[in-house]
Parts: structure tokens; C-alpha cells; sequence
């Protein structure tokens, strides 16, 4: 037996789907960033960063990662080495003639895998800097006026990338570039300057807001962060970052 639906009960549920459709699909635009806005806050300043005398001190994967990355730099000859522990994580310095500074980064995640990178940083002589890193996420925040950086996460050969950075700083100068010698006579100063410069800069962008002794995401900052890390922005920075190794005499 069948039953007639009159037609006033028909209901096209695919016209009235598309928009709950286009909500999901478009959720990490929007829904991605409400969350960060509501969860995340930073310390407003460094740390409980300390100097490790010795890398047998750090949790075994932590001193592997050390001492991978001392053996990669010390062929590239960097030396003035220093280890610095920062709650999870651990930072290793070092230095080389003429004046650029390599910075080894790992953070153990509580599952146990390592996020790691390597950068090298150059000194401008006005007071910008030039930064080559293999960091696996994009910065959320805009460069400091001035700072030149390039991003290359699929390079974890570091003397090829050290080659790129040294490549740009060649460009850099060769355009009448001056530059100035970058020490690290106090590690750990060295090491709270960049992380204040970064923090900062969070603010000064907008990205981020002070709240007692907290930093808090504005709603700018929620937005435009997230979608540093979504496609296009993503696929953009990275083309940009590509085309600029191209252009340097690497």
C-alpha cells in the first residue's frame, strides 16, 4: 500500500543542506579560531630558562637530539656551544666567524615525539636580522620591520640549509647590505632577548594582548593566526619563501 505525500510536505533537503554543508567544510576558518581565542594564552615573558652543564643531564632523546646537532654544526664550524633547558624543551647556541648564530630547538610532546628545527640567524646592521630556519610550522605572527625570514621544513640537511642562509646573506650584502657581528656571550640573555623580541612583537602586531602577568589572543590574531596555517596563506608563504631561496646565491 502506498501513501501519497502531498506536495506542500516536500522538502528539497539538498538546497537546504548546502549551507550547513559550506559550514562544516569552511569550520577550520572559523570555528578553528573562536577555539584558540577561548584556550590559548602564553606567559608575557621568558621562562625558567637554565644553563645544562652537562647534556647527560636532559631526558635521553633530548641529549640525542643535542648531540646530532652539535656533531652537524662543529663540521660546519660553529663552536661556542651552549645548552640551554626550558621546561620541555632545550635550545642549543652556537656561533661562527663572521657572526651568524645557529640555534638547535627540540620540544619532546607528551606523547614522546620531538618537534625540532634549526636556524641561523645574521645581524643587520641597522638592527634587522636575516633567519633561515627548516621550522615545520609557519610563524603566526608578521615579521618585525626590517627582518628577513625564510622557512623551509622539508630542509633537514643542515649544511644545505646553513649553504641557503649563507646564500641570502651573500644577496643581502651584495645589494649594499652592512652587517654586524651577532655574539652570544651570555647564553641564556642572548636567548631571553630573542624570546622578549618575539613576544613583543606579538604584541606590537596586534596578534596578541597583555592580560596581567598572561599574554592573550585578540580576535585579530585568533583569526589571522589560524589561517597562517590553512591554505592559500599557507601554500603562499611557502611558494614565497621557496622563491626567495631561488633568488639567492646559494
Amino acid at each position: 500500500m502506498q501513501i501519497a505525500i502531498p506536495n506542500q510536505y516536500h522538502v528539497d533537503f539538498g538546497a537546504s543542506a548546502i549551507p550547513i554543508i559550506a559550514l562544516m567544510v569552511l569550520a577550520p576558518y572559523w570555528l578553528g579560531p573562536i577555539t584558540i581565542k577561548l584556550k590559548q594564552s602564553r606567559p608575557a615573558s621568558p621562562q625558567g630558562m637554565q644553563l645544562v652543564p652537562d647534556p647527560a643531564l636532559l631526558p635521553p632523546v633530548l641529549a640525542g637530539f643535542v648531540a646530532a646537532s652539535r656533531r652537524a654544526l662543529e663540521a660546519l664550524g660553529f663552536g661556542n656551544f651552549a645548552i640551554l633547558r626550558q621546561g620541555a624543551g632545550v635550545v642549543l647556541l652556537a656561533e661562527i666567524e663572521p657572526g651568524t648564530v645557529a640555534t638547535a630547538l627540540a620540544l619532546q610532546k607528551k606523547d614522546g615525539q620531538l618537534h625540532s628545527l634549526v636556524g641561523f640567524t645574521s645581524q643587520l646592521r641597522h638592527g634587522g636580522k636575516i633567519r633561515t630556519s627548516n621550522s615545520p610550522l609557519p610563524a603566526i605572527t608578521p615579521a618585525p620591520v626590517g627582518e628577513s625570514r625564510v622557512r623551509l621544513p622539508r630542509e633537514r640537511d643542515t649544511s644545505r640549509l646553513y649553504a641557503i642562509h649563507r646564500g641570502r646573506v651573500a644577496t643581502a650584502t651584495a645589494s649594499g647590505a652592512r652587517m654586524d657581528r651577532l655574539k652570544v656571550a651570555d647564553p641564556v640573555a642572548y636567548q631571553n632577548a630573542e624570546e622578549l623580541s618575539s613576544l613583543a612583537q606579538s604584541v606590537a602586531s596586534g596578534y596578541w594582548q597583555r592580560s596581567g602577568d598572561r599574554l592573550t589572543l585578540t580576535w585579530k590574531g585568533a583569526f589571522l593566526s589560524a589561517w597562517r596555517l590553512l591554505p592559500p596563506w599557507r601554500d603562499i608563504s611557502r611558494s614565497r619563501d621557496e622563491r626567495s631561496v631561488a633568488a639567492a646565491r646559494v
